[in-house]
């Protein structure tokens, strides 16, 4: 009976009004899809400590921008030092070789110069042979203090046989600029390969010296001198590139990847100091990224159109100018990098 009074009371309401899908009517349906939900209090938390995060992050971002960072050298130069750092850790590229080769030759290129002054100078029996002897031992590659205390103790064997004070003591000059090579990292290795290839090119790496330093102050981003310079010394910058940086001999006949090294080389001398900066930078830049994908997620997860947005879920989220210019540089774990 109360059953028949349900139905009874049910059909005398309009069709728009009586129950559509269980208790819930036409009417109830068409309203829900136009009231929106307030979003959870939890999630308004950690919305807003996110953003105050990202506000107090873009803070330090912009802090740490340089003006340099937009110059197109160091661009340039960022672009491969990033490339090189992304994917060549473990394994040595013939860009990372050739800039170790010539810096260190380059930096001490005025020792090296006197070494071979001397061997020109002094080539009697005893000299050739203590050159000889001291060449043996930087190719035994021991560590430098063993090298230091060998040599050490040879030199009265080698002294002994000279007539001459003078002799002595440009013999023990030698010996103290091997000491002073020994004590760079890989610049007795790079000495014992010049020798032992014949590549004492002293003319030619002056030249390069005098290239490089020109281009501290000048732009280096073209690479038209630098092709220039391969392109006057052709075979002896062969000669270096298949012997010290081990590039494959057919890719040798392509002129721009040495003058690319040589170009790499001056934008490490001009932009390694401010390159760590750039890196402290990223390192911000890149915890600004996680925070901002966060607060994307957020508002993805509960949409304007489902859920009532409160002031703060409107606001445009600071430091993506910043962002949008150097994302490119980040070692990131996001990939779904879209504009705001």
């Amino acid at each position: 009976m109360k059953a028949e009074l349900i139905l009874e009371e049910t059909l005398e309401k309009p069709w728009w009004n009586r129950p559509l899908l269980g208790n819930k009517t036409l009417m109830d349906y068409i309203s829900s899809q136009f009231v929106k939900l307030d979003i959870p209090q939890d999630i308004l938390y950690h919305y807003n400590s996110a953003l105050d995060k990202l506000e107090n992050m873009t803070v330090t971002v912009k802090a740490l921008l340089n003006d340099k960072f937009t110059e197109k050298d160091f661009l340039t130069y960022a672009r491969i030092q990033s490339y090189l750092d992304k994917y060549n850790q473990h394994k040595q590229h013939y860009f990372v070789i050739g800039k170790e080769f010539f810096k260190t030759l380059l930096d001490n290129l005025d020792t090296l110069i006197k070494l071979t002054e001397i061997e020109a100078e002094y080539n009697s029996p005893v000299f050739l042979a203590f050159y000889e002897y001291s060449l043996d031992l930087i190719k035994q590659k021991c560590d430098k203090l063993i090298f230091q205390e060998k040599l050490r103790k040879s030199i009265p064997s080698f002294t002994l046989k000279l007539t001459e004070e003078k002799e002595q003591k440009i013999i023990k000059l030698y010996m103290k600029y091997l000491f002073m090579i020994s004590e760079i990292d890989n610049l007795a290795k790079f000495f014992s390969l010049l020798k032992t290839n014949q590549l004492e090119y002293w003319d030619l790496f002056k030249k390069i010296k005098n290239l490089l330093e020109q281009n501290r102050i000048n732009k280096v981003q073209d690479l038209k001198s630098f092709v220039l310079l391969v392109k006057n010394d052709d075979s002896l910058f062969r000669d270096i590139a298949t012997k010290v940086i081990k590039i494959k001999k057919d890719e040798t006949e392509d002129e721009l990847i040495i003058a690319r090294i040589l170009q790499y080389v001056a934008l490490n001398y001009k932009y390694e100091v401010l390159y760590s900066q750039f890196q402290l930078f990223l390192s911000y830049l890149s915890k600004w990224e996680k925070t901002y994908y966060y607060i994307l997620h957020l508002k993805n997860k509960y949409p304007s159109n489902k859920y009532n947005y409160p002031p703060n879920f409107r606001v445009k989220l600071t430091g993506f100018d910043v962002y949008k210019s150097y994302y490119d540089y980040l070692d990131s774990t996001y990939s779904n990098k879209n504009n705001e």
